[in-house]
């Protein structure tokens, strides 16, 4: 995964730490960036509800499941850079 502003490598597992209100932060260039809201992010919330209902009732198979939705997130995720004037993303 790479900051779309300067293609500088950012790990994986830093899009943990994204939320709403919090968007993660280049190292090299400061950029602000967001996850991007498109099918993969639907996706990914399908997978997680269903694996919730589906594995309910053995809790180490819901773990396992998690985590695995958690990963294929975290490698699949694309990021956009925020507005800092008013925290919407940029077009361009």
């Amino acid at each position: 995964m790479q900051c779309p502003k300067c293609d500088n490598q950012i790990s994986p597992f830093k899009v943990w730490l994204i939320s709403r209100w919090t968007p993660l932060k280049c190292d090299k260039c400061g950029t602000l960036l967001n996850r991007q809201i498109d099918r993969q992010f639907f996706i990914i919330s399908v997978l997680f509800f269903a694996g919730l209902f589906i594995f309910a009732h053995t809790f180490s198979s819901l773990l396992v499941w998690l985590l695995l939705v958690m990963l294929i997130d975290a490698y699949t995720i694309r990021l956009v850079p925020v507005d800092r004037q008013d925290n919407t993303r940029n077009s361009a």
